[in-house]
């Protein structure tokens, strides 16, 4: 494949102002370094929202802080409400909306990924290590949930089981997922003005087109290179996707594919054959267990806070009752004072 086919051009007829943002709630605005980013998930997500929390000068331990479900400290960047101050195209002034574009030296990008790789490494990360907050909170007890893996072939039967459920209406659930939404929809080109889409193989050259634009913009500092966290210990291979399942995830990607499919020669990834081995299913083994406690810990945490929430509830219920008492008891001190005086007065009038 040519490298001009390999190019992802933005599109002709997208606008080229982002004066309807329509529901891209997964951006950042960056006004000071004129950079908008557009978060697709389980495409360098964690790595590239650690870098706009470091251009926006963020204290990582605001992240670190963060009591959520998060199995590692570089997972607490996902959680939104630790981003004051940095707002969405969705929140951000309408009038600084509206100056948002290319061609007023506007950097504002995304990075795409063959949804088929894109399933499998959000399949790995969320379900089959075991991440506390998809596997024992939001998803726990779903029958369609992958075993502990003891086999290659445990793998490949729960992958395919996995890929039936989300052409399934019992997936529904799992399909709306942002992890595994189609990009399309997270990208919303109709109202994004990008000046750059890049493939996560191009993460290098993002990593200097962006360092090249904040420094036209003041900023000092090198950018990147990116951390990284290995949240999928089994690599890629063409035995996950027989006919049945590449199929299937054809038609369900069907629209990222028709927008960016001319970037990704998925034969080679058929043409994979590389060998798990016995430590990486106990590595496995030993990250769902990991979850699992830590899920144990959260949720267990998460139940004291709603004890704490009752209790206060009930006192903040029982003050009020004790307020209204005393302003009860101090009208009723104050009538029986007045009429005892008004007693005396009228006793010493009726003796004269």
């Amino acid at each position: 494949m040519s490298e001009q086919r390999r190019r992802i051009e933005t599109r002709d007829d997208a606008p080229r102002d982002a004066g309807d943002a329509g529901d891209v709630w997964n951006s950042w605005v960056l006004p000071d370094h004129r950079v908008v980013f557009v978060n697709v998930a389980k495409n360098a997500s964690t790595s590239l929202k650690w870098l706009m929390a470091e251009l926006t000068g963020k204290d990582p331990q605001r992240f670190h802080q963060v009591m959520n479900l998060a199995p590692t400290r570089q997972q607490t960047i996902h959680r939104k409400s630790a981003w004051s101050g940095v707002d969405s195209l969705v929140s951000v002034d309408p009038e600084l909306r509206a100056q948002i574009s290319p061609e007023n030296g506007w950097f504002v990008f995304a990075v795409v990924r063959d949804p088929r790789l894109r399933v499998w490494s959000a399949w790995q990360s969320k379900f089959l290590i075991g991440n506390p907050r998809h596997s024992f909170d939001k998803f726990r007890d779903a029958p369609w949930l992958p075993r502990v893996p003891g086999s290659t072939q445990d793998v490949v039967e729960d992958f395919a089981a996995f890929v039936r459920l989300l052409d399934s209406p019992q997936g529904s659930r799992v399909f709306g997922d942002v992890h595994f939404r189609p990009q399309v929809s997270l990208l919303n080109e109709d109202t994004v003005p990008y000046s750059h889409l890049y493939q996560t193989s191009e993460i290098p050259k993002l990593l200097t087109d962006l360092g090249a634009h904040v420094g036209e913009q003041g900023h000092r500092g090198e950018i990147g290179p990116l951390a990284r966290e290995n949240e999928t210990p089994l690599p890629v291979a063409g035995r996950l996707f027989p006919t049945e399942v590449r199929e299937t995830l054809d038609r369900l990607y069907a629209d990222d594919l028709a927008r960016f499919g001319h970037l990704w020669d998925f034969d080679t990834v058929l043409a994979k054959d590389p060998e798990w081995s016995a430590d990486a299913f106990k590595d496995i083994a030993a990250r769902v267990a990991t979850g699992q406690r830590l899920a144990d810990i959260a949720l267990a945490g998460r139940q004291v806070r709603r004890e704490r929430a009752a209790t206060d509830e009930e006192i903040r219920q029982l003050r009020g009752r004790v307020a209204e008492l005393e302003a009860a008891l101090e009208r009723r001190t104050v009538r029986g004072a007045s009429r005892a005086a008004a007693d005396r007065l009228r006793s010493v009038w009726g003796r004269r």
